[in-house]
């Protein structure tokens, strides 16, 4: 049986946002221990356009009473549980998971009632549904082993044609190249990585001037956003210093993992009192 629940809520930044929470009950046989995780998928804007992956940030609370299995490394958790469809042959999923454990860093053993927060790595949400316009749902589905799976309630993403693109830059090395694109929609603008007909949200920015140079003659590239200014990462579209306003992304990691982490010394506060 599943139990979902979704909350959305209003992101000043960006103005446009939605936190989905989403609970689900399985029952794991044949120990009939009860898998209970409350998932936050947390997207930063709720629009799209044609050929866009969006992006998210993921914390998971256990509300079960057995640990649950999470990645240690946020790609791993990315290409090993975050597997975006179940439709996959059941044992290449298994298989995949325990790699985690054989080959990578493991996993961590997330407590009951604790929560986990990734940081450092954007995740970007399937897209086959995204070359639309119009509204769109699609589920988050979650591994974690033997067969176990976790979906989010529905996503709802609009599909849009926006109201602009503005050619900003062309970055280039021996890796390949890439264009840096400003999109705006309504009262919102967002740069973007085009990569011929696929594009990757990076950040929101003003309507000011944007100026982009090499930053350390490899992978990284200062971004002005008028008198303000970034440090992107090409290759993960990733904001690695920046003003608030513009890393939503990092500004969001950072406050709800001190939130986890808070909630989670309270946690074992109360477990310690007890025993």
């Amino acid at each position: 049986m599943n139990k979902n629940s979704v909350r959305i809520r209003e992101n000043a930044t960006t103005k446009k946002a939605m936190l989905i929470l989403a609970t689900s009950v399985i029952s794991m046989l044949p120990t009939l221990a009860e898998t209970n995780a409350l998932i936050e998928v947390k997207i930063f804007k709720d629009w799209v356009i044609q050929g866009e992956y969006t992006f998210g940030g993921f914390a998971f609370k256990n509300t079960g009473t057995d640990p649950l299995p999470l990645a240690k490394k946020a790609t791993d958790f990315e290409l090993y549980q975050l597997i975006g469809n179940k439709s996959y042959d059941a044992k290449n999923v298994e298989e995949m998971f325990q790699w985690i454990e054989r080959r990578s860093d493991g996993f961590i053993s997330l407590l009951p009632e604790e929560t986990h927060v990734y940081a450092g790595r954007k995740f970007y949400l399937e897209n086959e549904h995204l070359f639309f316009e119009g509204e769109v749902r699609f589920t988050v589905p979650i591994y974690f082993g033997n067969g176990v799976w976790i979906d989010t309630e529905p996503v709802i993403l609009n599909g849009v044609v926006p109201d602009s693109i503005e050619h900003m830059a062309t970055l280039a090395d021996v890796n390949g190249s890439h264009n840096l694109v400003a999109v705006a929609y309504k009262n919102e603008r967002w740069l973007y990585a085009k990569y011929n007909r696929s594009c990757f949200p990076i950040c929101p920015i003003s309507l000011n001037k944007v100026h982009v140079e090499p930053h350390d003659g490899k992978s990284l590239y200062k971004i002005w956003d008028g008198d303000k200014s970034m440090i992107y990462q090409k290759g993960t579209s990733m904001i690695l210093e920046g003003p608030d306003e513009n890393d939503v992304f990092g500004k969001w990691t950072r406050e709800r993992r001190q939130q986890a982490e808070a909630d989670n010394a309270e946690v074992r506060r109360k477990k310690q009192e007890v025993q």
